[in-house]
């Protein structure tokens, strides 16, 4: 139930068109915290780093940055892309790099990037998947949300919500949007800032200069069960989250969670967690995109006092509250078969 210790972390950078996330991510590079790291940016998009535009056609090679980070041009093949600079970091053709920074399109569905970690074992080996980054525009962020569904996606997938131009917001636009996000991510954490260098400093905080402690936000308020469903125009999205104080043995939960996907093959966006396993004092985080889970990996501790296990599951429907009411069930036959 480990990861790979040389594992690289890898955060994704997601957001929708004009949110922001090229400016922030140029800002990052430019902080020492960041120093080291790898930029995949998808051949179609821009980012601007230390003032220069980087545009690129076809598959130039890596362009070495400040602060020893290197930058390279993805054409839309995540698996291609991690294994070409893997290849050139162990030639030494390229300095050695940290962490990796995934900006996606503004227009991208972040879902099939997700399972690709997922279902890729070399990837698997080599890079964790870190963090989800979703940034949100302050300005246009509500509106948006409920016009493309993308943008629904980008913010339902995130481990954080960045809220990009509060500045130029008004504090009634703020709050409202602020409430949306909530409601289709009540799991991850949000951050609000004025500036690209005020968001970079927020990042670093819960980030921890490598990324965000998994499930590191209450996934509910006053309740062991948290459900929620908004609507964003004619689609629904639809977000459960329990937490339980029970330690079970991880194969019991794994077979629990097994039939889960099967019986809801489909319907599910994501199932996240972190789980307090009677096999072991460490957490074991799990994470599922659509039908394919990423095998369960250990943290080295809590992440705080709180060793309760956590789960949230996420959908396009209505069909997580139900997906979660049989794993309640399951678990719960579980458990009275264990006494």
């Amino acid at each position: 139930m480990s990861v790979d210790a040389a594992a690289i972390p890898v955060m994704l950078v997601t957001g929708f068109l004009g949110a922001g996330k090229t400016t922030l991510i140029g800002r990052m590079l430019d902080h020492p915290a960041f120093a080291g790291s790898a930029l995949l940016v998808n051949e179609a998009g821009e980012i601007g780093i230390d003032q220069d535009l980087l545009t690129r056609a076809g598959s130039p090679p890596p362009q070495l940055l400040a602060n020893g980070c290197v930058c390279c041009v993805m054409n839309d093949d995540l698996g291609l892309a991690l294994r070409d600079l893997d290849l050139r970091r162990r030639e030494g053709s390229i300095p050695a790099f940290a962490r990796v920074i995934v900006e996606t399109t503004g227009v991208a569905d972040p879902a099939p990037i997700l399972a690709r970690f997922i279902a890729d074992g070399w990837i698997q080996h080599h890079f964790v998947l870190s963090a989800v980054l979703t940034v949100v525009d302050g300005l246009l962020g509500a509106r948006t949300l409920e016009t493309y569904s993308e943008a629904v996606s980008q913010a339902a997938h995130a481990d954080a919500l960045l809220i990009s131009k509060a500045d130029l917001a008004d504090a009634d636009g703020l709050n409202d949007l602020g409430t949306l996000l909530s409601a289709t991510a009540p799991h991850a954490r949000m951050l609000v800032a004025g500036s690209e260098e005020a968001a970079v400093e927020r990042l670093l905080e819960p980030f921890r200069l490598h990324g965000l402690a998994p499930m590191s936000r209450d996934v509910e308020q006053d309740e062991a069960d948290h459900r929620h469903r908004h609507h964003h125009g004619d689609r629904l999205v639809s977000t459960t989250s329990w937490r339980f104080e029970e330690r079970l043995p991880w194969p019991v939960i794994a077979r629990a969670l097994d039939a889960l996907v099967t019986r809801h093959r489909g319907n599910l966006m994501r199932i996240k967690g972190m789980l307090a396993v009677s096999d072991t004092d460490r957490p074991v985080v799990i994470d599922g995109v659509q039908d394919i889970f990423h095998p369960p990996r250990l943290l080295d501790g809590w992440p705080t006092d709180d060793r309760s296990s956590r789960i949230v599951m996420i959908s396009r429907d209505a069909s997580s509250a139900e997906a979660m009411d049989e794993l309640q069930r399951l678990l719960g036959i579980a458990l009275l078969a264990s006494e």
